[in-house]
């Protein structure tokens, strides 16, 4: 890559070359400069009245294009889950065709039946791969395989974390009371009381689905106000959460 730096004096009317390597820089003469990035395209002059400098740039061949591509694997949370997730990233050197685009072949096709995600979810613990191609319309002009993409078990239990608020008004957000990883814990016992503590509700085996607190099995057929529950995760009394929820009509 050459820059070619041109100057002269407008009273001697010389002109005198100037070869600089590829690695950026600046021309100056007589007290005036000219500043450049590798990559830049331009021809530039600037006169000062005495001196003039004239700095032009040949942008190299981008070269043949090349695929790149990377991944981050987010293992499972807990025991028991299948909350894995894998994430691709693309990025390419050399010359991009004007028709660029890309299909990502999974191991498993039923992770991605249209063959163009590059996030991939809901994994249980395994080994998967991955074939990126690009195209240059429907041309592949290069691929790139990742293998091993290992999503690991986890040998932590899954905490439990109460939903306290909740709006059942059928807009399909906060309905009924949500207990997340309820499910792990299937001998489990809900109780929800009101502020005089009287209990309104006594539900075995809480799984958010069917049983659950504003389900068709168990609807919310109190008014609003602040109710106070008691989750015992194994029915048995040894281990005990309490707290309140707030319910909006």
């Amino acid at each position: 890559i050459l820059l070619i730096f041109l100057y002269y004096q407008l009273n001697a009317q010389t002109i005198t070359p100037f070869v600089i390597n590829s690695t950026g820089g600046y021309g100056e003469t007589g007290g005036i400069s000219l500043y450049f990035n590798v990559g830049e395209t331009f021809l530039s002059t600037i006169n000062n009245g005495t001196n003039i400098i004239t700095q032009g740039f040949l942008q190299p061949d981008g070269g043949k294009f090349n695929l790149l591509a990377n991944y981050k694997v987010t293992s499972v949370s807990c025991v028991g889950k299948s909350d894995g997730s894998i994430l691709l990233t693309k990025s390419h050197t050399g010359i991009v065709p004007q028709a660029l685009n890309y299909q990502t072949f999974w191991s498993d096709p039923t992770l991605c039946p249209s063959k163009n995600c590059d996030v991939v979810d809901s994994l249980s613990p395994g080994t998967y791969s991955v074939m990126i191609v690009a195209y240059d319309g429907a041309t592949p002009i290069d691929t790139v395989v990742l293998n091993n993409l290992v999503v690991s078990p986890s040998d932590q239990p899954c905490k439990i974390k109460v939903f306290t608020y909740i709006s059942p008004n059928n807009d399909g957000q906060n309905d009924f009371f949500y207990i997340e990883n309820i499910e792990e814990y299937p001998d489990n016992t809900v109780q929800i009381f009101n502020r005089w503590g009287q209990e309104i509700i006594f539900i075995k085996n809480y799984d958010n689905q069917e049983n659950a607190w504003g389900s068709k099995k168990y609807p919310i057929n109190v008014p609003g106000g602040t109710y106070y529950y008691v989750i015992d995760l194994d029915g048995k009394g040894k281990n005990i959460m309490k707290g309140f929820i707030e319910l909006i009509r």
